[in-house]
């Protein structure tokens, strides 16, 4: 459809193109002769010829591949293209002009005579190349753009889907280490446990076709995970929520907010004798969704080094958002680890 398209605009320029120049060929006649037959003749056959001959020379530029040379490649072969088109139609222009205007037949054949013929002709011809080429080569350039963001996009698409393969087996495997513990401690509990593990992947996996979900899916996969946790840490977990109401049609990464609060109780809670407590904040101002993680412990970052967790969620957010998200862990109060998302809404 595309080609087609263009074939009409390269169709309707050529025949306006041309029929413009016999219109101003033809007012610089009129004043040499009347109008009569054989000057309508001239005009026509003027303005079929370099519709031919314009057109040729189109063939011989996508036949042989000239159009995707270098452009230091095309200047010399485009110069080329015009001098031949030129010869050309001067070769058929002086005796058509001398048939046509008897006052020409009295002028000597001579070398000025022809590259007055030449030179004149070699404007329209030099204008139809300039404009054919500089077309092809702007769209090019514009193709050559499209490809390029087109593989940024495939890259960014293929970086994200692994990112996102990775995060269900460290799920997995950190719920299962949970669950691990409670088999001999309180086998009922193991069991209501891995039913809601079985709940929590059904969803999980449904989320994970889609880059973004909703905060209030999001949400009830946290609260699915936090389930289980406070299954392991008895009354030691307590988990708080304080959603603004318009915050939970608002669009994140699904399985973030999983992965943030589970490095909130590996890294924070869970090496705390008396356990302790995880708040989660979310509302929407100024066209941004802000998410804030409380949690008990002591943020302590390696140099150069982040968890597999965080360091994916920062990379997700990266591909989907660029510079528009943003993601902080500082620590705040005594005891106290502060975990800050920002994201477009």
């Amino acid at each position: 459809m595309k080609q087609i398209r263009k074939e009409k605009l390269y169709w309707f320029c050529q025949v306006g193109g041309w029929f413009m120049f016999t219109l101003l060929e033809v007012s610089s006649y009129l004043n040499v002769d009347s109008f009569k037959a054989p000057f309508l003749v001239n005009a026509i056959v003027n303005f079929i010829l370099g519709i031919t001959v314009t057109h040729l020379y189109r063939l011989v530029l996508i036949r042989t591949g000239w159009l995707k040379l270098p452009l230091y490649k095309i200047i010399p072969r485009g110069i080329m293209g015009v001098v031949v088109m030129s010869l050309l139609l001067t070769a058929i222009n002086i005796p058509l002009d001398r048939i046509t205007f008897p006052i020409f037949r009295t002028v000597p054949l001579d070398l000025s005579f022809f590259l007055g013929y030449f030179f004149n002709l070699s404007k329209y011809t030099l204008l139809w190349a300039l404009t054919y080429h500089l077309f092809q080569y702007w769209e090019r350039s514009l193709k050559a753009e499209r490809d390029r963001y087109q593989l940024e996009a495939t890259l960014r698409e293929t970086q994200y889907n692994s990112l996102k393969n990775q995060l269900n087996p460290h799920f997995l495997f950190n719920s299962l280490n949970s669950i691990r513990t409670l088999v001999d401690m309180n086998p009922e509990l193991s069991k209501k446990a891995i039913t809601q593990l079985s709940n929590l992947l059904r969803s999980s996996l449904q989320m994970g076709k889609h880059k973004t979900v909703t905060l209030r899916d999001e949400l009830q996969t946290v609260k699915d995970y936090l389930f289980i946790e406070q299954i392991r840490f008895d009354e030691r977990l307590a988990v708080t929520y304080d959603i603004a109401p318009e915050a939970y049609d608002c669009m994140v990464p699904p399985m973030m907010l999983q992965t943030l609060t589970e490095n909130a109780i590996k890294h924070g809670i869970s090496n705390l004798k008396n356990g302790g407590f995880i708040n989660l904040k979310a509302y929407r101002i100024n066209g941004s969704l802000h998410i804030d993680i409380t949690n008990s412990g002591t943020y302590k970052p390696k140099p150069n080094h982040e968890g597999v967790g965080v360091q994916n969620t920062r990379e997700r957010l990266q591909l989907l958002f660029d510079d528009k998200a943003s993601l902080t862990i500082e620590n705040g109060e005594t005891n106290q680890v502060r975990t800050q998302i920002m994201l477009p809404a």
